[in-house]
């Protein structure tokens, strides 16, 4: 009997301690619109600085004439191009344009990618939150490895910290030696709403 309420308590007790997991889909997509200005690297101006309005560029070390990130025609996954960054030893992170979240959403983010390196990188990308005086609130973070053909690297987000407003998207490319990598069809997706004790 001793025996039985020492693994009752330990149960009970585990399961205190265990967080919750979201998992969003695709299919939770379907009613929802795009959070994210530009998602499919459309070109904007023929202007460098505002060619690929809604993302900021990021390259480490910093280099003035970087060239290797260019939006292309020839090859997307949805609409009439897709960004292209080609092989370098910087790395190179894209952050979105800032757009309203709300502490008992529920969100599914996502972005296509495609390589043609016979040794692909891993790529990460995190959702981030913050509030309005720019503190960061949560990082939900995925990563892949990228296999032939267009590879969907996504996170699910909930359970925001209180005084949330923001949230960004973050995709981080490390160098790489050959090939390019493309990325095409972004989104971050309000798809669930958590009910208010």
């Amino acid at each position: 009997m001793r025996i039985w309420i020492c693994l009752l308590v330990a149960l009970l007790l585990s399961s205190c301690f265990v967080s919750s997991s979201l998992l969003f889909t695709e299919a939770d997509i379907q009613d929802s619109g795009n959070l994210l200005l530009n998602p499919g690297f459309a070109p904007y101006s023929l202007s460098g600085e505002e060619a690929l309005r809604g993302w900021n560029i990021h390259v480490e070390p910093p280099c003035k004439d970087f060239d290797k990130i260019k939006i292309d025609p020839t090859l997307s996954l949805e609409g009439d191009t897709a960004l292209k960054i080609s092989a370098s030893d910087r790395d190179i992170i894209l952050i979105s344009d800032p757009f309203k979240v709300r502490r008992y959403g529920g969100y599914y983010s996502r972005v296509m990618i495609n390589s043609d390196s016979s040794r692909p990188v891993q790529i990460d990308m995190q959702m981030i939150t913050f509030r309005e005086d720019g503190k960061i609130t949560n990082r939900f973070k995925a990563k892949t490895r990228l296999s032939e053909g267009w590879n969907r690297l996504a996170v699910s987000a909930g359970f925001l910290r209180p005084k949330v407003s923001w949230g960004r998207l973050s995709i981080h490319i490390p160098p790489f030696e050959e090939g390019s990598v493309w990325l095409d069809d972004a989104g971050c997706w309000e798809v669930h709403g958590f009910k208010i004790d």
